[in-house]
């Protein structure tokens, strides 16, 4: 287990370099959820043995240097969530931490890295009965996180998809993961939800508290990565990949492209909450502090300028990154994926959340950070909204053997990217 010393000041550094944006904490106070009970007064946390767990989101995937823990090929960041809060609070941890992990990863499979250099052992195995603290955040690759910048990734703001689905060019994703039937909405991606990815949550949260009894358990949320309507800018959120200048597939590329429909932003946002209502009530019916983060970085999503967006948007490269199948043409790590910024404000709120559960006499505490102010606009539910765009479920390529299957979001966009050059430069030619 890796050492990590107290007095690092990581997290609030990152935090007080932020351009924060938007609104009063209102009713995202109750963003921290705890069903534990508390420990005692006098138990803090400096020292205490921490293992995290989970997928690309904590394992921190887009920041650089990597470490090879738990296997070479996970991506796991020396300054992911969980180095800051161990850094920042004192304590001991074991980080399992793996880009691409879904939940049988955590409970039972070993898992080969999305590199294929090297397999992580299943990462539950590193709890026991002398486990303190415990963090996971996993779900979104059950639910096939990965397969949505794929498909839903569209050449405007009002379509069409880039990718042929059906042997149509729809104009959204929408219309294809949540058709309407006789006036019904079919959303596959709700079925899957509710009928496999909750399952397999309750098994997963169920297990982590059998092997570490003693521990206090935190499941921390996905941040928002699209916009609900009340927080989107008023010329709406969409912006291309390509490049800006003569030949769109050469460089300059634009920073942190949003291109997704106004449909499929709603749409993604709607699946967003349903997935964070899942993951929440799962958590807590086991036992674990649920810690929401939806509420709270509704005006630092992938749509949000730069210098207040949490999450990186998607950036070509012709310099290096995640290979596309097109020589030359690369798309810059984490694309999706919380950035700097973003990591650092989960790294806040985790922080926050342990030292509230383990009150102590002060010793070990974090030192304090700056919060960013969430809006004031409460997340739509799973259910609201949608006659107007709201769907309730999230896009993906099409079968559930897929949804298993596909683990790396920033290795999709890259084979997504290709499908851009492919039907640009066929549409160019004489």
């Amino acid at each position: 287990m890796k050492r990590i010393g107290a007095g690092g000041l990581v997290v609030g550094a990152v935090m007080a370099a932020l351009v924060l944006g938007g609104g009063a904490l209102g009713g995202a106070a109750a963003a921290v959820a705890v069903a534990a009970a508390a420990p005692s007064p006098d138990d803090s946390p400096a020292g205490k043995s921490y293992v995290a767990l989970g997928d690309s989101y904590s394992a921190g995937f887009g920041l650089t240097p990597y470490g090879d823990e738990p296997a070479p090929g996970c991506f796991q960041a020396d300054q992911n969530y969980p180095h800051l809060v161990a850094e920042s609070l004192g304590l001991v941890l074991d980080d399992r931490t793996c880009s691409g992990a879904v939940t049988a990863n955590i409970r039972d499979t070993p898992q080969p890295t999305i590199t294929g250099a090297g397999t992580a052992p299943v990462q539950s195995d590193a709890l026991s009965a002398d486990t303190d603290i415990v963090t996971v955040t996993i779900g979104g690759n059950d639910l096939g996180f990965a397969d949505v910048a794929q498909t839903c990734v569209a050449e405007s703001a009002q379509g069409p998809l880039l990718l042929d689905v059906l042997g149509a060019d729809l104009p959204n994703c929408k219309q294809f993961y949540a058709s309407v039937v006789d006036g019904i909405e079919l959303d596959r991606l709700k079925y899957l939800l509710d009928n496999t990815v909750t399952p397999a949550l309750d098994e997963t949260f169920a297990l982590i508290r059998e092997k570490a009894p003693n521990a206090e358990v935190f499941v921390i949320g996905y941040p928002a990565i699209t916009p609900d309507a009340a927080n989107q800018p008023a010329g709406g959120c969409f912006s291309s990949p390509l490049g800006t200048g003569p030949n769109p597939f050469e460089p300059p590329f634009p920073a942190n492209a949003f291109p997704f429909t106004e449909v499929d932003t709603l749409y993604l946002h709607g699946t967003e909450a349903r997935l964070d209502a899942a993951i929440g009530a799962s958590a807590e019916a086991h036992g674990a502090h649920y810690i929401s983060t939806l509420p709270l970085t509704q005006t630092h999503s992938a749509c949000a300028p730069d210098g207040e967006a949490f999450i990186s948007g998607i950036t070509l490269s012709s310099t290096g990154g995640t290979p596309t199948p097109d020589p030359g043409l690369f798309v810059a790590l984490g694309a999706l994926h919380p950035n700097e910024a973003g990591v650092g404000f989960l790294a806040e709120q985790v922080s926050q959340a342990v030292t509230e559960a383990f009150p102590g006499d002060g010793d070990g505490d974090p030192e304090p950070t700056a919060t960013a102010a969430p809006s004031a606009t409460p997340v739509p539910g799973p259910d609201s909204g949608a006659s107007s765009g709201r769907g309730s479920g999230l896009a993906a390529t099409g079968s559930e053997s897929a949804l298993a299957g596909l683990a790396a979001a920033g290795l999709l966009v890259a084979g997504l990217t290709a499908v851009v050059v492919r039907r640009r430069r066929h549409a160019q030619r004489p």
